[in-house]
C-alpha cells in the first residue's frame, strides 16, 4: 500500500500570503478624509512600549494599554489586573501628555478597562491689549508718543489660561477559544487559535480657562466609539504543518466610528468633527531567535492620508527588551524592564526641532 505524504506549505509562500492579505486590507480601507485637527491629542499613543515600537501596536496590544490601541486586546490580558500610569513632556516642557489605565476580568473571558487621557498646556499668560503691542503704531509714532511707548506694566499678565484636553474611557472586551479537544481533530498537538472583540465607550471634553476673565473660559465635549478585533495564531503546526515557524497576530481598530462630534459652549455652538480612522496591523512573533523572543510589527492608519508603522522588539534577557521602530517617517527607540509584578518602558521619539520622552509604568497583579 503506497502511503501519500502530505504536502507542507513553503514558509515563504506563507509570509508572500501575508503580506498580499495586509495589501488587500490596506487597500480595502484607502479612501481618507480630508486632513482633520480635531481631537488629535488622541493620536499621540500611550505607553512606552507601544511607543517605542513606533506604534506599531493594534495587533500586539496585551496589556492595559490596548483600550488605546486596540480594545479588543485586554480580553487576551492574563493577570487579574494591571494598571498604567504614563507621562511624557512635550514641547520642551510647555506640555504635557498623561495616561492612566487599567484592566480586571469581571466574568469567565470577559475583561473590563478603563482609561484617562489628557493632554495640556498649563501657565499660558494673558497680556492686555496696550498700544506697545499694537502692530498698527510705527515706529515713529513710540519714538514721538510716550504713551505708545512700552511700559513694564505692559508685561504683566493679566491672568494665566490652562488648555486641557481629556478622553474618558470605557472598554468591554470578550475572548474565545477554540476548543482544544476539536482543534486536536487536525491530527497534530498544537496550540488552538484565539478570537477577541472589543468596544470603547468614551467621553472627549476640551477646556480653556482657570482665568478671572470670564471671556476666555469657554471649552467643548463629546462622546464616541470604539470597536477592535484581534486574532491570534499560536502554533502553526495544526494548519500547515510548520513547526517551530512562530506565531502571527492580526488586529484592527476602528476609532470614532460615525464620527465624534465635539460640541462648543459658545453663544454659536460650533460643532467639530473627529473622523474615523481605521488601523490594521499584523504582528509576528518567535521565541528561538538565539533562544530569546523576537517581534516584528507592522501597522496602517488611515488618517492624514495614510500613516505606516513599525516595529521591532528583542528580549536579550528576561528581564530585558530593546526596541526601534518607525512612525510618520520618524524613527523611535526604546527600552523595556521587567522587575517581578512591574514592567518600566521608556521610549523617544524623534522629531525635526524637538525629540519627545515617553516614560510609563505597568503594574500587574
Amino acid at each position: 500500500m503506497i502511503k501519500l505524504q502530505q504536502p507542507k506549505l513553503n514558509t515563504a509562500n506563507l509570509i508572500r500570503f501575508i503580506v498580499i492579505l495586509i495589501g488587500w486590507g490596506c487597500l480595502a480601507v484607502l479612501p481618507a478624509a480630508a486632513e482633520n485637527y480635531t481631537g488629535d491629542f488622541l493620536t499621540n499613543g500611550v505607553g512606552g512600549r507601544a511607543l517605542g515600537l513606533g506604534g506599531a501596536y493594534v495587533s500586539i496590544a496585551d496589556d492595559a494599554t490596548a483600550t488605546y490601541w486596540n480594545p479588543a486586546g485586554i480580553a487576551g490580558v492574563p493577570d487579574k489586573y494591571q494598571f498604567c500610569l504614563m507621562h511624557a513632556a512635550r514641547r520642551s516642557g510647555l506640555g504635557s501628555f498623561n495616561y492612566v489605565g487599567g484592566t480586571t476580568q469581571v466574568l469567565s473571558n470577559l475583561t473590563l478597562g478603563v482609561s484617562w487621557l489628557r493632554a495640556g498646556v498649563d501657565d499660558i499668560p494673558i497680556y492686555p491689549l496696550v498700544p506697545a503691542f499694537d502692530p498698527n503704531i510705527s515706529s515713529e509714532q513710540r519714538r514721538n508718543l510716550e504713551k505708545n511707548r512700552p511700559r513694564e506694566s505692559d508685561f504683566i499678565p493679566a491672568g494665566y489660561l490652562n488648555d486641557s484636553e481629556n478622553a474618558y474611557v470605557l472598554t468591554l472586551a470578550k475572548r474565545w477559544v477554540v476548543s482544544q479537544s476539536w482543534w486536536d481533530n487536525f491530527g497534530r498537538d498544537s496550540i488552538p487559535p484565539e478570537f477577541m472583540v472589543g468596544v470603547n465607550t468614551k467621553l472627549i471634553t476640551q477646556n480653556v480657562g482657570g482665568s478671572d476673565l470670564e471671556a476666555y473660559n469657554y471649552g467643548s465635549w463629546g462622546y464616541g466609539f470604539d470597536a477592535g478585533v484581534l486574532v491570534r495564531l499560536p502554533d502553526f503546526n495544526a494548519l500547515f504543518g510548520l513547526e517551530d515557524f512562530g506565531s502571527l497576530t492580526f488586529g484592527m481598530n476602528l476609532q470614532d466610528i460615525s464620527e465624534t462630534t465635539l460640541t462648543w459652549n459658545t453663544l454659536s455652538a460650533p460643532k467639530e468633527s473627529i473622523p474615523a480612522n481605521w488601523n490594521v496591523g499584523v504582528a509576528y512573533t518567535n521565541n528561538r531567535v538565539f533562544n530569546r523572543e523576537l517581534i516584528f510589527s507592522y501597522q496602517w492608519q488611515q488618517r492624514y492620508g495614510g500613516q505606516m508603522h513599525l516595529g521591532i522588539e528583542y528580549h536579550i534577557s528576561k528581564p530585558l527588551a530593546l526596541r526601534v521602530g518607525y512612525r510618520d517617517a520618524r524613527i523611535t527607540s526604546g527600552i523595556g524592564i521587567q522587575l517581578r509584578k512591574f514592567r518600566l518602558d521608556y521610549a523617544l521619539l524623534f522629531g525635526d526641532l524637538i525629540s519627545t520622552h515617553f516614560l510609563s509604568l505597568l503594574w500587574h497583579f
